[in-house]
């Protein structure tokens, strides 16, 4: 039992090596807005079904997710972008929690016990919170909750659900902007700001904490 659960995290290991190599090989700096645009503009009709496969095969090859947001703005516009975007992007967070939940969850159960078991506990019940928190709040990088929450005990449903809410703002913000790209007029300015204000959140939500931290230290 213990060799199966060591096979099942080393071809977890091996499946995520093989993703980052792939995008040193293909060279990121090639896929640009404007790039990827005319590659999905090229299939016509079935432009938004490949853009929303894109986003959800794109947490297999790490591929930064703002290039493909902006890509999706950039191409379809603001409000249809940020449609295709939550679909996608809901898909393949979903994805790859159920890889890591399929290959992953026996060892690290092994390794950390109890402190397995009390974040079991936390997701458990609060999981949708606490998912829709770290989203809204991106303190740890997208694809790590997508695969680290899959090595928990939250529910899919939760997550599914608390990723589609949580990643709302940020999924128009990021097409907002990347459809000023046409031109930058004054929706450049605007989508400039709304960006720099989810920037900003971690930044603001960090100080929040530590002056109420301080506050209940000094009562």
């Amino acid at each position: 039992m213990q060799n199966r659960a060591v096979k099942k995290l080393l071809l977890f290991v091996v499946f995520i090596a093989v993703g980052v190599t792939i995008l040193f090989v293909f060279d990121l700096r090639r896929f640009t807005p404007e790039n990827i645009r005319d590659f999905i503009l090229s299939f016509g009709v079935w432009g938004p079904l490949l853009y929303i496969f894109l986003y959800t095969v794109r947490p297999l090859i790490f591929f930064p997710a703002i290039v493909l947001t902006l890509s999706g703005g950039y191409t379809f516009g603001p409000w249809w972008g940020t449609l295709y975007d939550l679909i996608g992007a809901t898909l393949g967070a979903c994805l790859a929690f159920i890889i890591a939940r399929s290959l992953g969850r026996e060892t690290v159960e092994r390794w950390l016990g109890d402190k397995l078991k009390k974040m079991d506990d936390i997701s458990e019940e609060k999981g949708f919170r606490t998912i829709l928190f770290v989203r809204l709040v991106p303190l740890i990088p997208f694809d790590v909750i997508n695969y680290g929450a899959g090595l928990t005990k939250v529910r899919l449903r939760d997550y599914a659900l608390a990723t589609l809410i949580g990643i709302l703002p940020g999924a128009f913000a990021y097409n907002y902007l990347g459809a000023s790209f046409h031109n930058f007029s004054s929706q450049f300015y605007i989508a400039i700001t709304l960006v720099l204000i989810l920037m900003l959140v971690p930044t603001v939500y960090k100080w929040a904490k530590k002056r109420k931290s301080i506050s209940n230290t000094n009562i």
